[in-house]
């Protein structure tokens, strides 16, 4: 199918209809061939990529208006000196200054009820929260109300103007860490309400139509915000301020929150089937990479447009994952960020994501410079995807660190082995064991001393995958019963058929990257997902893990890697092309 999306972009005038090609995540790859526990995972489909208010308010215009208005458009462009106009935000009702609040309340975004997933912030005068990571997202649940409007703190293009809140006294608590209340720019968002497809939302800024008037006010609906940050070289912000919602509207507690069973028991007793029958919090994944998946979107081959782009948000195995499991999911790092420091033509340089991890946000935040308290959230499995950026780095400025590739390789592990003890002395120092059958899993025979479970993966196209597996083998051997590597090996297809279709591929070359990089397809995201499920089962199933598929622990130790050959070959190639070079070039 194809959609059309009104936005403009820098790349095309204002109002330039661009066409988006829609795919389903789930579409290429059956989740039944792979995974253990048979998964109702939703299809997330887009066949409403846009407000439905502006669709509407497109339907009434005719070619002759179309043309006027782009005759108009000229001649301003003309007069202006050639002047961008500023993008349009996703919804007409957002061009008309005069939004109307009447019947409306103010949800502030302290709300207890608003469940924010991730790593925020609040500031000091509690007048927003602030997320900065990508991927970042909120939930939250409403009833009685037709209406929901989102309200931001980022910056207001001219045209807009701010909603008046109610007064709200300046808080008290001089230890909440954000100081600074200017305006973030605009940002892009994806917006899910219940079962629906994903709303796309670009550049918002100040008030967002979620819903205006058509929700069904007898009825329960959960709503998502996510935050993707596709941008590639620009750290960006989401600041929430609040929602509007109608006066007679409620917010409800949220599924795993202590008030959630207590609506479903009332919601019984009124006749009602409860749609949950325990509070059980959700689970929790963590991931680290410096890859992330989300990175589909730009697959120019499959797909046009920067709404396409934005909904990678939705397509990367990270999101894949938690979804398939229905946990919280939270992604550390940037694209393109080495994990060593001072790393040459890395993201955030001369910081590493070994320094990020430990950061409120990403290098080049105002949350960069505020420590990450680790209470927030603990999760019960971390996943580690970390090497690409590194390797890239080492290959291409090998003579400008005047170090051989070996010697860069194990500066390498000795950061991520670093990395790995600090976050086990500092972030997540206890973790309670779940009573799994150790005769059946010796990877989860554990005790409240081994810590969260975290899993190396190889590097999907096999870079620095002795690195990473010594890294494993080090730390087994100095006692740490709680991690192990991923053997990613034959889970996709490296070679990449330029001439053949885009949806049989597991990788594509991004060229509008600075570093032309490999990327995962939508068909590679779904594969590592559904391989991943496997491993990730006994964390993070909600049910009964004794249906997770039985994984002999050899499967962990991956191949018969010989990490003293593997340095040994790699130093004697750095001593014939030293031998080389003197022999040329004395």
């Amino acid at each position: 199918m194809r959609y059309t999306s009104p936005y403009s972009t820098p790349e095309h005038p204002p109002l330039t209809p661009e066409i988006v090609d829609s795919s389903t995540p789930w579409s290429e790859v059956l989740l039944g061939e792979y995974a253990t526990i048979r998964s109702d995972a939703p299809q997330i489909s887009y066949k409403e990529l846009l407000c439905s208010t502006f669709k509407t308010s497109l339907r009434r215009w005719n070619r002759p208006l179309w043309l006027a208005v782009f005759l108009l458009a000229g001649i301003w462009w003309s007069l202006s000196g050639g002047t961008y106009l500023p993008n349009l935000p996703a919804s007409a009702e957002m061009l008309n200054p005069e939004v109307k609040f009447d019947g409306l309340q103010f949800i502030d975004a302290t709300h207890p009820y608003i469940r924010y997933v991730g790593r925020w912030l609040s500031t000091s005068d509690g007048e927003h929260k602030d997320g900065s990571f990508p991927g970042v997202y909120f939930d939250f649940a409403v009833n009685g109300s037709a209406t929901v409007l989102l309200s931001l703190h980022n910056r207001e293009l001219e045209f807009q103007t701010p909603a008046k809140r109610p007064a709200k006294p300046s808080s008290t608590f001089s230890f909440l860490p954000l100081a600074n209340s200017s305006n973030a720019a605009p940002i892009s968002l994806l917006a899910r309400v219940d079962d629906d497809e994903y709303i796309v939302l670009p550049n918002a800024t100040s008030i967002v139509t979620i819903r205006r008037g058509n929700l069904d006010k007898t009825s329960r609906h959960e709503i998502r915000i996510i935050a993707p940050m596709m941008g590639d070289n620009a750290t960006e912000t989401l600041q929430v301020e609040g929602l509007w919602i109608e006066e007679d509207g409620q917010m409800l507690p949220y599924e795993g929150s202590p008030d959630y069973q207590n609506e479903r028991l009332m919601a019984s007793q009124d006749g009602f089937q409860p749609v949950s029958s325990g509070s059980t919090p959700k689970k929790m994944l963590e991931i680290v990479t410096d890859s992330p998946g989300s990175m589909a979107g730009r697959d120019r081959r499959n797909n046009t447009g920067t709404a396409q782009a934005i909904l990678g948000g939705v397509m990367g195995w990270e999101y894949l994952l938690g979804e398939m499991f229905g946990a919280d999911h939270v992604s550390i790092g940037m694209d393109g960020m080495c994990l060593v420091r001072d790393c040459i033509g890395g993201r955030g340089n001369p910081s590493g994501l070994a320094d990020v991890f430990f950061q409120s946000g990403p290098a080049g935040s105002e949350q960069y410079a505020h420590t990450w308290l680790f209470q927030e959230y603990t999760p019960d499995v971390m996943v580690m995807n970390i090497g690409n950026s590194d390797w890239e780095s080492f290959q291409s400025h090998c003579q400008e660190y005047d170090k051989s590739l070996w010697e860069l390789s194990v500066v390498f592990e000795e950061t991520y082995i670093s990395m790995i003890k600090a976050i086990r002395s500092l972030a997540y120092p206890k973790y309670s064991s779940t009573g799994m059958d150790a005769s059946r899993y010796t990877y989860a025979a554990r005790n409240t001393a081994a810590g969260i479970p975290i899993f190396i993966m190889r590097p999907f196209r096999g870079q620095l995958e002795a690195a990473t597996h010594s890294v494993v083998n080090r730390l087994q051997k100095e006692g740490d019963k709680a991690i192990f590597w991923l053997d990613t090996s034959g889970w996709l297809n490296t070679e990449v058929d330029f001439e053949g279709r885009a949806e049989d591929q597991d990788f594509f070359l991004d060229e509008e990257s600075p570093s032309k990089e490999w990327r995962l397809t939508e068909r590679g995201n779904q594969k590592v997902s559904i391989l991943l499920h496997m491993h990730a089962c006994r964390f993070l199933a909600a049910g009964d893990v004794d249906k997770c598929a039985f994984l002999p622990p050899e499967i962990y130790q991956g191949k018969a890697i010989d990490h003293e050959a593997i340095h040994f070959d790699e130093f004697l190639q750095d001593e014939k092309e030293r031998k080389l070079k003197k022999l040329f070039w004395k």
